[in-house]
């Protein structure tokens, strides 16, 4: 017999890096201006180093590192990366070290998200690269020079993705359908980010197990949709591998779209600051420019489009990153001062 979603997470060992649940809110001011009804899964409220998804990913992570007999963690990204603050953040927590191999990238400025991992001190090391997601070979030569100094380091992969990982979502899938049936709510589409595509693959197979039938729509931050299909069908076969699921499973309605991604990964584009601008200016919540801006942005199109119309329930998973936004503060000023948000006497 196929044991259910939260029996079979039982299996795997978790630690704590976080509260839960994270808040389901309704958003009045926006769903008015919208005229659909406007909904926010609040997960950049994890309450680990300033919040956002990845404590979900690392309880599952960390748990296997500690349980390997680790004694540190080696992970990597770009200067501004979530991951490696909140990554960095778990490690103290836990009582372990931390290395962090950062690309030396064109938002290496003391601020954000990289002001934050300084401040706790872990070991990093900065690498000339043009493309942070090719960092591993460094991260792995590090931990071999760590092993040679009588270290055991763990390594966890840029973005924190790995199939024990995406069982935090798998978890969150199961809280948000908590959340669904406990306010009697349907929603009519789901949107989230898709990076590694981590967090989109475990909520479809999670949300449709357990009967939500929602539309999910998939945000791409930084690959073509052909790869981000690829991806979700990498991560869909090892989450149902570790569940003991059949592969098959229905995934009902769901689409990835790439046309938001802008020059490149992390490119703050003219859609994404404005739809900062507008969640911000409606209602006090701040969203970054590199995830969570881009899937507003979608969600908007969409609307403008047509795709949803009054009545219709929308759901956006915000999956955290705001520290960004400061990193980001020349692209902000100069969008302001296009929209003629600047007084001229500043």
């Amino acid at each position: 017999m196929t044991l259910s979603i939260a029996e079979a997470l039982k299996v795997y060992p978790r630690e704590t890096l976080t509260r839960r649940p994270t808040p389901l809110d309704h958003l009045p001011q926006l769903s008015e201006e919208l005229g659909v009804e406007f909904y926010i899964k609040r997960d950049d409220l994890t309450d680990l180093a300033l919040g956002g998804d990845k404590p979900r990913k690392l309880e599952y992570e960390i748990a296997k590192a500690r349980a390997d007999g680790a004694d540190m963690i080696v992970t990597c990204g770009s200067s501004q990366s979530n991951h490696a603050r909140l990554t960095t953040a778990a490690t103290l927590k836990l009582g372990l070290d931390c290395s962090l191999v950062l690309s030396r990238d064109q938002h290496k400025a003391f601020q954000g998200n990289l002001l934050s991992v300084v401040l706790m001190g872990p070991d990093i090391r900065f690498v000339e690269t043009a493309d942070h997601w090719d960092l591993e070979s460094q991260a792995l030569e590090l931990c071999e020079e760590l092993r040679s100094q009588g270290r055991r380091p763990y390594y966890i992969p840029v973005s924190g993705t790995t199939p024990l990982s995406c069982l935090g979502y798998v978890e969150a899938g199961l809280e948000l359908s908590q959340q669904i049936e406990g306010e009697k709510l349907e929603f009519d589409a789901i949107y989230t980010p898709f990076g590694t595509g981590g967090i989109f693959s475990a909520l479809l197979l999670t949300l449709r197990a357990e009967g939500i039938t929602s539309a999910l729509q998939g945000i791409s931050v930084n690959r073509e949709t052909a790869t981000c299909l690829e991806n979700l069908e990498e991560w869909w076969a090892a989450i149902s591998n570790l569940l003991n699921r059949e592969e098959d499973g229905q995934r009902g309605e769901y689409a990835i779209h790439d046309e938001f991604i802008g020059q490149e990964y992390g490119h703050a584009t003219d859609e994404g600051l404005d739809a900062i601008l507008l969640m911000a200016q409606r209602e006090g919540i701040f969203l970054d420019p590199v995830y969570s801006g881009k899937v507003f942005a979608g969600a908007l199109a969409h609307i403008e489009e047509g795709r949803w119309i009054k009545g219709d329930r929308i759901l956006m998973v915000h999956s955290g990153g705001v520290p960004a936004l400061f990193a980001y503060q020349d692209e902000i000023w100069d969008h302001l001062k296009k929209r003629g948000q600047i007084p001229s006497e500043w």
